[in-house]
């Protein structure tokens, strides 16, 4: 369709002094899939690698 999906996370919504967390840029993303609704999930493929330092809370969000 055209769109340029970009893709922000943030490792907590607050830090150890309760301010609100910045966002971090993870670059373009791709869509590959969806379902359900009312939440709907949806599945999106980066162009480029999450960044070292937040591999491993995105991957414990992954397991669960």
């Amino acid at each position: 369709m055209g769109k340029r999906i970009l893709k922000f996370v943030r490792e907590r919504a607050k830090d150890e002094f309760n301010n609100t967390m910045a966002y971090v840029f993870l670059g373009e993303a791709d869509f590959l899939s969806s379902y359900g609704s009312k939440p709907m999930s949806i599945t999106w493929q980066l162009k480029d690698p999450i960044p070292n330092y937040l591999w491993k809370a995105s991957a414990k969000m992954a397991v669960g």
